[in-house]
């Protein structure tokens, strides 16, 4: 992202412990928006300052210049914002797309993050996985695009309308030239190099995805797991289930030392 280019729009919560807090930036996913992560900024331990940003393209943020909204290529805007912003150490809480996007930053760039928690991305781990995803990306592409998408995201949803109409706002009006090739480039990743690079602690949280939790700690030592499925079914767990979430976060940052049990 050159220099002259605006900051992404961000939401921040103050820390009562001061200028020298522990950091934790929250990226949502495609077609999403900084607004979905209002239960953790309400809710999470008040001595760590809060940011949650929107992606370039979604929401309040910038486009792109030059379009491209691959996952990369979203992930090195991120990146760059938060260097601009002069934060380091900080924890990346990414959903679906914008935990890969948080995990291709906290593999390149190790020295800003301290930790990642990813929260049901689509975690491909087998060749059937793999293709199965190279199919609905082709699949989409060979149909009406938004009722493709949309349907899929409906499906992803799963039961209980709590936030399903401000989370499907957000995605009928997020453009399709920024929304379809930031999906498509997450359903043609291939993670399993990106975990075993991580070199900093990983947790990954499971709502609504079928993750192999066992083969993805087989992947990595830092990688831990939370499975909330039996509490929470949808894809969306920091909005149908945030007390949920929170709590794993909690303990994810107590782990890491930054706030107290």
């Amino acid at each position: 992202m050159p220099d002259d280019q605006p900051p992404l729009a961000a939401t921040e919560r103050a820390a009562t412990a001061g200028e020298h807090a522990p950091v934790v930036v929250f990226l949502h996913g495609v077609g999403c928006a900084r607004d979905q992560f209002a239960a953790q900024l309400a809710g999470l331990d008040r001595r760590l300052l809060l940011l949650s940003l929107d992606l370039p393209g979604h929401g309040e943020s910038p486009p792109l210049p030059g379009g491209g909204y691959g996952v990369a290529t979203v992930a090195a805007a991120v990146e760059n914002d938060l260097v601009r912003r002069g934060l380091g150490e900080i924890v990346l809480v990414g959903h679906s797309a914008g935990g890969i996007a948080a995990l291709l930053v906290a593999a390149t760039r190790p020295d800003l993050v301290r930790g990642v928690v990813v929260v049901d991305s689509t975690i491909a781990l087998t060749e059937p996985e793999l293709q199965a995803n190279r199919a609905r990306s082709t699949e989409s592409d060979n149909s009406d695009w938004r009722r493709h998408f949309m349907g899929a995201m409906t499906q992803a949803w799963g039961t209980g309308e709590h936030g399903r109409a401000a989370v499907f706002r957000t995605l009928e009006r997020t453009p399709i030239h920024v929304a379809k090739p930031f999906w498509h480039s997450v359903l043609a990743f291939e993670p399993e190099y990106l975990w075993r690079r991580v070199t900093v602690p990983a947790l990954y949280i499971r709502s609504r995805r079928d993750t192999d939790l066992r083969l993805l700690r087989t992947l990595n030592p830092l990688i831990s797991t939370a499975d909330l499925r039996p509490r929470c079914g949808g894809h969306w767990p920091h909005v149908q289930c945030p007390d949920a979430v929170n709590a794993a976060l909690h303990q994810f940052l107590t782990r890491l030392g930054l706030i107290g049990g």
